[in-house]
């Protein structure tokens, strides 16, 4: 069974609100000196650049599955980029793990979670 087109729009639609929200963690919408005040505090340009070609493989990968007709392994691989694109933000939310250990274990038992509902969805998607 082929997955609907339907899926592969809703994937794009949720890249471009995880890439503004990207984009204003990295302050790229405030002026220039406020943003190179804060350089020390936002990713290098190696891990940005790793997220755009994340972002933009998705994005990319969703339009070749809709023109292709969506099969299971685009699904699959355009469901995994979207995971990875999400883990900034997720990490941005969470307690940081240097903090206390409370912290520390919310921080770890949200990320075990979170792989654990991504590693559903694909077995799911595989089904």
């Amino acid at each position: 069974m082929d997955v609907p087109v339907q899926f592969f729009q809703s994937v794009i639609a949720i890249e471009v609100t995880i890439t503004g929200a990207l984009l204003f963690q990295i302050d790229f919408f405030k002026p220039r000196e406020t943003a190179e005040a804060r350089r020390g505090q936002v990713p290098g340009p190696w891990l940005r650049l790793l997220m755009a070609v994340i972002l933009g493989a998705t994005v990319f990968g969703s339009l070749y599955a809709i023109a292709t007709g969506g099969q299971r392994t685009a699904a699959i691989a355009v469901t995994v980029g979207l995971a990875i694109s999400v883990l900034p933000i997720l990490l941005r939310v969470l307690p940081t793990l240097t903090s206390s250990r409370n912290d520390a274990t919310v921080t770890v038992l949200g990320l075990v979670a979170y792989v654990l509902i991504v590693a559903t969805t694909v077995l799911l998607l595989n089904a």
